[in-house]
């Protein structure tokens, strides 16, 4: 039975992250080290988070009737959730594939290494922060060339109905410009769902 490190697991959610009422399910680990991070402990994984697919199914079902009456599910985030791609797809098996199911990554992680979850998943909400190389670079320490690769491969498959872009205005690292810039750029490969947002540094 595969395990993976949770960092939490957040009941009864409503218009965050997916449609109807949801159960936000985080992991720790993730390929990039943005220079703001809402979940930045994501990185400092606790040695008492492990928990077993049956484990989270069973604490996530008793949310069921909910998911149910309103069209909700599950939604797998983190950290970056395609890092545990086997351990979702058996919770998926376990039962919860009959609930709405939603991914909220990066996308910066090979496409091999999460491909079997292409069947299961309702909406990905795709997190990516710049197209422009450089800009991303700069935010993220890493460079975004598997995420265009992944994004790519979303529309060879016809899947762009499924995605949702975020295209955050960093102040520091990118412009209103650059925002839209990326904005044009998806939507010339086939995007049209965006939700562009200014991020709130304190």
């Amino acid at each position: 039975m595969r395990t993976a490190n949770i960092m939490k697991v957040d009941r009864l959610r409503m218009g965050t992250d997916g449609q109807g009422i949801t159960t936000l399910v985080a992991f720790y680990k993730c390929p990039l080290n943005c220079k703001y991070c809402i979940n930045h402990k994501c990185h400092l994984i606790d040695s008492n988070s492990k928990v077993s697919t049956i484990e989270l199914y069973n604490n996530i079902k008793i949310d069921q009737l909910y998911f149910a009456a309103t069209g909700g599910g599950l939604t797998f985030g983190g950290g970056e959730p395609l890092l545990q791609a086997f351990f979702i797809q058996d919770v998926l098996e376990l039962g919860a594939k009959n609930w709405h199911t939603t991914i909220e990554t990066s996308l910066n992680v090979p496409y091999e290494e999460w491909c079997s979850l292409i069947d299961y998943v309702d909406e990905w909400i795709v997190d990516v922060k710049d197209m422009n190389p450089s800009i991303y670079k700069c935010y993220t320490s890493k460079d975004n060339v598997i995420v265009i690769d992944n994004l790519k491969k979303f529309v060879d498959l016809g899947l762009t109905e499924r995605v949702l872009i975020r295209l955050p205005f960093i102040k520091g690292f990118n412009t209103e410009t650059d925002v839209r810039s990326s904005c044009q750029k998806l939507e010339q490969i086939g995007y049209s769902r965006f939700d562009e947002f200014s991020y709130k540094i304190v």
